[in-house]
């Protein structure tokens, strides 16, 4: 009877581990097949699918007991599980964002720190200290440099998410800007807004924010800049992609206002490392084109005779160093028109003076000022004469709008050996600020 009683929960046992294992089998191929683009979700799956799928011929095959071969599935996989629930913990607290970590392209308004906003896109969540590492901008899919820097960014935010002294409830002076004027490549005492105000010896307030372009400036003069009630406003227009901004911001704002509220088991995975990780294999087996270092590398002296290579990404627009043609006359140049119309009326209306600064890249200060290698399509790339246009729009806005172009004076200090950029980054060196 005891025989029979123990074939009888071995039988059972042998069709429960079947029927779990073909079950988890059957929902991950699932998952694969109802991913449609290969991304981390699917990796993900085929990676538990090829573990279930590994687990098969033994549990087949094996002559030990059906309760042997389940405790040896169910111990093997409750370890992995231990593991990684030790690496998920501080991203279920929100200690870590994996996404940081492994570099995870990932829109500004689900970033770990920031909030999205229907006008702003995203915002800084106030006094919140704001630590960053990266790697400069310029050495992104080059093979082959020499050494690398990493930027540590250890600031203090005010109650408006931006870098200010805490408390700062009025300014003579405020700076509207995107990641130039922000600097998270620069201490505080080292940025453009730091520097104004000692030489002005005036409050000054900075309003920059990575990733802004002219729409969400004017927000920000408009909710934020007028409030501090300032006798000046400077409005820096970075070339780079202030341009690609403006024609970019309806459809990231429809986006954002489209967002829903993830659950908290969405937004864990968001920031886990299983994802993450799934996402930075994926980017490493694709090979995204990459070129030889020296080919995007200019050799400039110093002052001092020192020779220093400074790396270019792009022209003098991003994402585009072939192509210049058309900026200088195009529907994102006529809206930022129209935006500047709207920005000169909010100061008029209040008594402030607007001046706007033209941000050079770093390409139009260094170009003549580098030598570069017989074969560096650097050579061929294109400066077009975006800072006239700039202006004109400007001064289509009204007479009494300030126009000033910051690459003369950039030009000068680079052309007496001085590193106004970070050799590696877009952005300007502390000197630069």
């Amino acid at each position: 009877m005891r025989a029979t009683d123990d074939s009888k929960i071995q039988r059972l046992a042998r069709i429960a581990t079947a029927l779990l294992w073909w079950g988890f089998l059957a929902y991950f191929v699932r998952s694969v097949i109802r991913t449609r683009d290969f991304g981390p979700d699917h990796l993900i799956a085929l990676l538990i699918l090829g573990y279930l799928a590994g687990w098969g011929p033994y549990l087949m095959l094996s002559r030990r007991s059906p309760i042997g071969k389940s405790a040896r599935l169910a111990a093997c996989t409750a370890s992995i599980l231990a593991g990684f629930a030790l690496v998920e913990l501080p991203a279920v607290v929100r200690l870590v964002d994996y996404r940081s970590v492994f570099h995870t392209p990932t829109p500004p308004w689900k970033r770990t720190g920031n909030l999205p906003d229907a006008a702003l896109l995203y915002v800084r969540e106030p006094n919140q200290r704001l630590r960053a590492r990266f790697q400069g901008a310029d050495l992104r899919q080059l093979d082959g440099v020499p050494t690398s820097r990493l930027y540590q960014c250890d600031a203090r935010l005010d109650g408006r998410g931006f870098r200010n002294a805490v408390g700062l409830d009025s300014a003579r002076v405020v700076i509207v800007g995107d990641s130039f004027v922000e600097g998270l490549q620069a201490a505080d005492d080292e940025l453009i807004s730091a520097q104004l105000a000692r030489a002005l010896k005036v409050p000054t307030a900075n309003l920059g924010r990575t990733g802004y372009g002219p729409q969400q400036e004017l927000e920000v003069l408009r909710r934020h800049g007028l409030a501090l009630g300032p006798r000046t406003c400077v409005w820096t227009f970075y070339e780079g992609n202030d341009l690609q901004d403006v024609e970019s911001y309806e459809a990231d704002r429809d986006r954002v206002r489209k967002l829903r509220p993830e659950s908290p088991a969405r937004d864990w995975f968001g920031r886990s490392f299983v994802r993450n990780g799934a996402a930075f294999l994926i980017r490493q087996g694709t090979h995204e084109p990459t070129f030889p270092a020296r080919r995007r590398a200019g050799e400039f002296r110093d002052a001092a005779g020192r020779s220093t290579a400074i790396y270019f990404s792009c022209g003098v627009h991003e994402g585009e160093p072939d192509r210049v043609a058309g900026r200088c006359d195009s529907p994102a140049l006529r809206r930022f028109e129209e935006i500047m119309a709207e920005a000169h009326a909010l100061c008029r209306a209040r008594g402030v003076d607007l001046v706007v600064a033209f941000v050079p890249s770093k390409f139009r200060v260094y170009r003549d000022l580098c030598r570069f290698e017989p074969d560096s399509p650097c050579r061929e790339w294109p400066v077009d004469a975006l800072p006239a246009a700039v202006e004109a729009a400007v001064r289509a806005s009204g007479d009494d709008v300030g126009f000033l172009d910051l690459t003369p004076a950039l030009h000068a200090r680079a052309a007496e050996g001085e590193l106004v950029y970070l050799p590696d980054d877009t952005h300007w060196s502390a000197r630069g600020h």
